[in-house]
């Protein structure tokens, strides 16, 4: 279980928020460039967040191929279908969220979407990602430990490798029942919850590898 920790909200609810220190993000980017000097590809990249120009500078520099899936506020949005046919009317839905664009990629950036989705919808886009995945692919993001999060999900800018910039629309926060790593296990079963560090800020950051 995480522990359950309420360090320096005030700081993470700020739109001028100090960059988050990434440990996991930079070491998955170091293997990444160790990978590169002997098969000459550079990863190909699936962000499911908004398009940001200083994460373009980035990924330019890094990357070999880049989606903009710009889909967390429509996956947060997605409500459990009031219906006789929940499973197909969901998988109808997220074809439209994220289209299938014939690509399997080395990493997909969910950011801190899964502490927004609605659990019972988490096992369904884990079903969806799987087209996009290969047995080697690695899903990144932030889960937080407080049982308080903001109203809605994070704007996040990414500087380098070991440097994210984040901002929110508002300092409201609500109460929710934060993820662990035995709740992503259960959700996500076709990958594993490899390894988590605890930020300053109380987020966790988090990687997930394929079993």
């Amino acid at each position: 279980m995480f522990p359950q920790l309420q360090p320096a909200l005030s700081d993470y609810y700020s739109d001028n928020a100090e960059p988050l220190k990434t440990r996991i993000f930079d070491s998955i980017w170091e293997t990444f460039h160790q990978q590169d000097t002997t098969c000459a590809r550079k990863p190909e990249i699936l962000d499911l967040g908004s398009a940001q120009p200083d994460s373009f500078n980035f990924y330019s520099q890094h990357a070999g191929y880049l989606t903009i899936a710009d889909c967390i506020d429509s996956l947060t949005n997605l409500t459990w279908p009031d219906e006789d046919s929940p499973n197909q009317s969901l998988h109808a839905a997220l074809e439209k969220i994220i289209p299938n664009t014939g690509k399997q990629y080395d990493l997909v950036l969910c950011w801190d979407s899964f502490n927004f989705i609605n659990p019972k919808i988490l096992p369904f886009i884990h079903d969806h990602l799987l087209q996009f995945c290969s047995n080697k692919t690695l899903i990144h993001g932030f889960l937080f430990t407080s049982e308080n999060r903001p109203i809605h999900p994070a704007v996040f800018k990414i500087l380098d490798a070991c440097q994210i910039q984040h901002a929110v629309t508002t300092n409201k926060t609500i109460r929710h029942t934060p993820l662990t790593p035995l709740a992503i296990n259960k959700y996500m079963p076709n990958f594993r919850y490899a390894r988590s560090v605890l930020m300053r800020s109380g987020l966790q950051e988090f990687v997930l590898t394929r079993k």
